[in-house]
């Protein structure tokens, strides 16, 4: 198989779960043996540097990319929201893009286009125009469903009403192009039921994110609690409002002493913790796992988003005590292997237990690493997903 790999921002640097869920699916097809060509589309925010790519990589995929402008001004956003069209996918709708596309897919033999996240769909047709091949739409999230939950967590009712109309724009976009696909890629279960309900019946299968298997050398005797995650992310905004407001302040109330651990991209631009007494804000840091492992306990209270959190897969991978939400937790059959809560109260009696009992940390923590070691390897996720594109 030839497969033309499509990604609405570079793989490389891995800045947030985006694109750790890219690389690790990219792993997968090469894994699969198929003969691959990635192009990525850059944007102000995600600017592209071969450099930044593995040798490794680049020696068996052609890279390239191609440059964007997905800066959101007043009056384009305006007319689309007049004409009831989604501006959040319309940024990314290039027509010197389309040019290249066309010309490559004409000039190629792809049996396959994977297209990386909704935000690819607005060249749906010129693909169907300029190929034979067959159109696979890899979804990270029900988008429109983001936008939706963010309404509801606002208290703002100018942003409550906008969110909603874009919520419903979204939603209407969506439908449309899962249509026009002829395999849809789901991350999680929820997600597959979310598009099933709306009427899509495009042939659709849940790829669960691939998660790497490292040997468990988390250290059980540290009882601070962390959270990481990009923070030019709304629903990880939310969260660590959350955690630092409510949740952490009523944790200090048993544990004075207790530390928070904060990092992720853009971390220092949208919380900075100077002068705030027990928060320790590392802003990006370049080796997750060992972070993970020595920052005790990962609390992740996620209250708005679809799809997988990556960095939350990864903890548990190595063994690392999580306690989410329901959302937090969405595509982990969860079986007792992370800790659920809701309210500010769930979360501090949860952390409570944990930061009490080492023994608890441990038990939750080998839970975790079996669950992905059964469900998320690259080998059995390849496999599946090789057997499922045969079938188109």
């Amino acid at each position: 198989m030839r497969i033309l790999y499509l990604t609405n921002k570079p793989i490389f640097p891995i800045v947030d779960g985006g694109c750790k869920a890219m690389h690790q699916f990219l792993k997968c097809l090469i894994q699969c043996d198929y003969t691959i060509e990635h192009i990525c589309l850059s944007t102000h925010k995600h600017t592209f540097d071969q450099e930044n790519y593995p040798k490794s990589l680049l020696d068996k995929i052609p890279t390239s990319n191609f440059e964007i402008d997905t800066k959101i001004k007043a009056i384009p956003a305006l007319k689309s929201l007049l004409n009831r069209k989604s501006y959040v996918v319309s940024r990314f709708n290039n027509v010197e893009f389309h040019v290249k596309l066309a010309t490559l897919l004409s000039n190629g033999d792809f049996t396959h286009v994977i297209l990386e996240s909704l935000f690819l769909a607005p060249y749906i047709e010129t693909i169907r125009k300029s190929s034979k091949a067959k159109i696979i739409l890899r979804t990270h999230n029900v988008e429109h469903k983001i936008w939706n939950q963010l309404a509801i967590n606002t208290s703002n009712p100018i942003k409550r009403t906008y969110f909603k109309r874009l919520s419903a724009d979204l939603k209407k976009y969506e439908i449309d192009r899962l249509k026009k696909v002829d395999f849809i890629a789901t991350i999680t279960e929820d997600d597959l039921s979310t598009f099933e309900q709306l009427g899509i019946t495009t042939p659709k299968a849940v790829i669960p994110i691939a998660i790497d298997l490292y040997a468990n050398s988390v250290d059980y005797t540290k009882t601070n609690l962390f959270f990481i995650g990009s923070m030019n992310w709304k629903p990880n905004i939310e969260a660590v409002d959350w955690l630092v407001n409510e949740i952490l302040p009523s944790i200090k109330i048993v544990f004075p002493n207790i530390e928070l651990h904060l990092a992720g991209s853009y971390m220092d631009n949208q919380f900075p913790t100077s002068g705030i007494r027990g928060i320790v804000n590392h802003g990006f840091v370049s080796d997750s796992y060992k972070f993970m492992q020595n920052n005790g306990i990962l609390i992740s209270p996620i209250r708005s988003g679809s799809g997988v959190r990556v960095k939350l897969l990864e903890a548990m991978s190595i063994g690392v005590p999580v306690v989410t939400t329901k959302i937090g937790a969405t595509g982990i059959q969860h079986d007792n292997c992370v800790f659920l809560a809701e309210t500010t109260l769930e979360f501090v009696s949860q952390i409570i237990e944990l930061v009490k009992f080492k023994e608890k940390r441990m038990a939750l923590g080998e839970k975790a690493r079996k669950y992905i070691e059964d469900n998320n390897s690259v080998i059995s996720i390849s496999n599946y997903f090789n057997d499922r594109i045969n079938q188109l």
